[in-house]
């Protein structure tokens, strides 16, 4: 189950810069993870549906049937492939070009769209990739290690059963069966040897106390492999004891402060999800607030813009902190490298990029932050014509 991160962004942009004059198929479709819509194929018969489409958007390029077979060949696999459709989340994300495809299954609901253009549109997918968009959860507690992507709407479970133990009594192979509460109480000395006894007499001892805290150091390790490059909020959910010692180990940078206190087997994926975004919520309302309190107390002095050609271009020259974005239609535009200006077209002209989508990817793959207004509930006050607003560095 593949996340889409900013790596994924940069390798596509990398994809579409060196595809020659290729065009790029963009599918944007909503998903269900159960229920009569995947028993009836509701999905694929609407990606299917997608396909037709795609086809006719060929055409319209002067695309010959022939080339068209083969742009369309990797959407058809994936319609064909029935197990595919049965496993999805609230959105599917399929890119094509010449000689590649990628798919990501997303946490939040896309719209039912296919682009074909000089390049990918990522524009749907903001509200995955904003700052306001995601955040993971990882549940740590002796008979179960889970990890979760969440937003406020959704959450669901990443399989890391490849490279992280299930439980840590499967890893640790404890002799004697505790609780998660077992180290949460008072230290005492025996024959000159620190053990932890709980009420019902049971002792741990320092040795497996190491013990948890490797087990904690090679979940932090392998978790690298979904972690090493996001920037997205982590909720350690679990006892305290647990929450702290990885929280001193782990490598990742963005671990929420306050945790989440779940005792052994205390709660399912729901209840997880609600208390998190009690955490959450007033942390992305907070990081918001500030962003666009930093935005207007500068407004009006050149260092921010409402208008869309120059924050496209600015963004390009990677001269953008901050991007807020409204929802819109798409605003079909080019950048031109040679005047380092960017151009607004009334209607779509073959070679165009929605200048949203490019303000939005070049701020985050630059190390800018995007906020994505009217998502989430986190709005800026807008008159309905501004879709963006920039906060420059300098």
């Amino acid at each position: 189950m593949a996340l889409i991160n900013k790596k994924d962004i940069e390798k596509l942009i990398n994809v579409q810069s060196n595809n020659g004059n290729a065009l790029c198929l963009s599918f944007y479709l909503p998903t269900h993870r159960a229920g009569k819509e995947t028993l009836n194929g509701q999905d694929s018969l609407a990606f299917k549906n997608q396909i037709r489409k795609a086809k006719e958007l060929l055409e319209k390029h002067d695309v010959p049937d022939a080339e068209i077979a083969e742009y369309i060949k990797p959407a058809e696999a994936l319609l064909n492939e029935n197990g595919f459709w049965r496993h999805q989340g609230e959105g599917l994300a399929v890119f094509i070009t010449k000689g590649f495809s990628t798919h990501y299954e997303l946490p939040v609901s896309m719209p039912n769209e296919v682009f074909v253009l000089d390049q990918f549109y990522f524009t749907p997918m903001l509200p995955v990739l904003s700052q306001n968009g995601r955040f993971f959860i990882l549940w740590l507690y002796r008979e179960k290690v889970a990890f979760y992507e969440a937003t406020i709407d959704n959450i669901r479970q990443i399989d890391i059963s490849s490279f992280v133990p299930e439980s840590m009594n499967e890893s640790l192979k404890f002799d004697v069966k505790g609780n998660d509460q077992d180290f949460n109480h008072s230290r005492t000395t025996t024959n000159g040897s620190n053990i932890l006894v709980n009420a019902q007499g049971f002792s741990q001892s320092d040795q497996q106390h190491d013990r948890v805290r490797e087990f904690m150091l090679d979940i932090d390790n392998n978790l690298q492999e979904i972690l090493h490059d996001a920037t997205e909020p982590l909720v350690l959910a679990g006892v305290d004891h647990y929450c702290s010692i990885y929280r001193n180990i782990s490598k990742y940078k963005h671990i929420v402060e306050q945790n989440i206190n779940v005792n052994e087997g205390g709660g399912d994926m729901h209840s997880i999800h609600e208390r998190a975004l009690a955490v959450m919520k007033p942390l992305m309302q907070k990081g918001h607030s500030e962003a666009l309190t930093r935005y207007q107390n500068v407004a009006g002095t050149g260092s921010t813009s409402e208008d869309i050609a120059t924050v496209a271009a600015e963004a390009v020259h990677g001269r953008i902190d901050t991007l807020f974005i409204a929802p819109s239609e798409p605003v079909w535009g080019t950048y031109d490298s040679v005047k380092a200006t960017a151009e607004v077209h009334e209607e779509y002209q073959r070679g165009d990029d929605d200048l949203v989508n490019l303000a939005a990817i070049k701020t985050i793959a630059q190390g800018g932050t995007v906020y994505v207004s009217s998502y989430n509930g986190l709005q800026e006050a807008t008159d309905g014509r501004v879709n963006v607003k920039a906060l420059f560095r300098y």
